[in-house]
């Protein structure tokens, strides 16, 4: 446990890998028990040695310790949500056609439609057994009840956002909070880990919704960097996301911002494929139109509610940690917009 309350955002990756270690060391071990199929048990171990994920297992064990709770309390739940990324990562990879990612070819690019899905499926189930996990380390039922139905609700509003964003391809035409909203469903994954960690920290009715509040405004800022740095197109998958997938919120606000933009940036999303001019023609768009900037706004409004809500907390250095998590996040936007 980090005892340094005054550690600065620079010591932040350390703290989040530190505290999400122990929790990759068994993703492999859950992930593969019971596989007998070699070539099932080959595709799996290519992916956990290839996943990192540091911060679901961390947001769940610091709001766990942020409400008193030991953080090993939460290690299986931080667990679930991380086997549950991997398996929703796969299928979202089918369902956008994306062969690659962060210039590293998928599990769907390796091993093709029909692996990618049953692996993914698999995941999926995997993660539901944690919740096993927790039965037999508790003898609250009422509890162990109340997060299987967040989980259940986690997932209803993760389909939804993929439903929302597959029947907005190619789309500028939408209602002007239609992708936030999407971007906002997308987030109950972040607002489950902290719901559900202050619920095994023992924390009260206010710390567990404060925190599921900070959770999800935490996550939101998360994906708005994800879209602003898609607009930059540094990865070369632009025209890839605009073809098979939402368009990045930064150029939908662009398009809004006056008729001759919408008229330009419909005549490019419109005549694939996408080149690498007409993507640096949208980036200058989003710049001159004002639409970082608007994102930025958007992103400090955000910051403060999930500030706000995280003083419901009583101080501590998870309570600090997370902190430090939300402002190094709008600090990376900041970058980004600036």
């Amino acid at each position: 446990m980090f005892q340094d309350r005054n550690a600065n955002p620079s010591e932040l990756e350390t703290i989040l890998k530190q505290r999400g270690q122990r929790i990759l060391d068994r993703f492999e071990e859950v992930v593969v028990a019971g596989v007998n199929n070699s070539e099932l048990r080959s595709i799996l171990l290519e992916l956990t040695n290839s996943w990192g994920d540091m911060f679901r297992p961390t947001l769940t064990s610091l709001s766990c310790e942020a409400v008193g709770g030991q953080p090993e309390r939460a290690d299986d739940a931080g667990l679930m949500f991380t086997i549950m990324a991997a398996g929703i990562g796969i299928h979202d990879d089918i369902i956008d056609q994306s062969s690659v990612n962060h210039f590293r070819k998928t599990i769907l690019g390796r091993h093709g439609l029909e692996k990618a899905l049953l692996v993914g499926d698999l995941l999926i189930v995997k993660a539901w057994t944690m919740i096993g996990e927790m039965i037999m380390k508790t003898h609250q039922p009422n509890k162990i009840a109340n997060i299987v139905k967040i989980y259940e609700n986690l997932c209803v509003e993760i389909c939804e956002a993929e439903l929302m964003e597959t029947s907005s391809k190619q789309k500028l035409r939408t209602y002007r909070e239609y992708p936030k909203e999407i971007l906002w469903k997308a987030m109950a994954e972040a607002e489950a880990c902290t719901r559900i960690g202050a619920i095994l920290g023992e924390g009260t009715d206010k710390e567990v919704q404060a925190l599921a509040k900070f959770g999800r405004r935490l996550g939101f800022i998360g994906r708005l960097i994800d879209d602003v740095k898609d607009s930059f197109n540094l990865e070369g998958n632009l025209p890839h996301r605009i073809q098979y997938e939402s368009i990045p919120v930064p150029i939908i606000f662009a398009a809004r911002s006056s008729k001759k933009n919408f008229r330009k940036i419909k005549s490019i999303i419109e005549k694939l494929p996408i080149t690498p001019s007409d993507s640096r023609e949208l980036l200058k768009t989003c710049f001159e139109s004002g639409s970082f900037a608007y994102i930025l706004e958007l992103a400090k409004k955000t910051k403060g509610e999930a500030l706000r809500n995280l003083r419901l907390v009583q101080p501590s250095n998870a309570r600090h940690i997370l902190s430090l998590m939300v402002k190094r996040s709008f600090a990376d936007l900041s970058d980004w917009c600036l």
